[in-house]
C-alpha cells in the first residue's frame, strides 16, 4: 500500500483565555424583606423550573420575588421588552438575570 505525503492540520482557534473565575456579589444583609428580581425568557426552558424553585425559596425566607419574562431584543417588540425590564429594575433591590454559565 502506497502512502502519500503527510499533511499537518492546524487548529484555527486561539488558545483559551485564562479563567479568573466570576465576580461574586453579596447582599450583606438578611434576605427577608428584600425585593429580588428574577429575569428569564422562553429560550432556556429548564431555567423556568429554576426560577420557580428560587421564587418559592425566596418567598419562604421573607423576600418578595419579582419575575419578569423578557421578549424580543430587536424588531417591533423590542420596545416592550425594554419597557418591561425598565419597570422591573425599578421594583427590585437585586436581581438574577441568568445563571451565567
Amino acid at each position: 500500500m502506497a502512502t502519500g505525503p503527510t499533511i499537518e492540520i492546524l487548529l484555527p482557534t486561539p488558545p483559551p483565555e485564562p479563567d479568573d473565575g466570576s465576580a461574586v456579589y453579596t447582599l450583606d444583609r438578611p434576605i427577608a424583606g428584600v425585593a429580588v428580581g428574577l429575569r428569564l425568557d422562553t429560550a432556556w426552558r429548564s431555567y423556568i423550573t429554576v426560577v420557580d424553585v428560587w421564587t418559592n425559596l425566596l418567598e419562604r425566607n421573607g423576600a418578595k420575588a419579582h419575575v419578569v419574562w423578557t421578549g424580543d431584543h430587536a424588531g417591533p417588540n423590542a420596545a416592550k421588552t425594554r419597557s418591561d425590564v425598565d419597570e422591573w429594575s425599578r421594583l427590585v433591590e437585586c436581581g438574577v438575570v441568568g445563571l451565567g454559565n
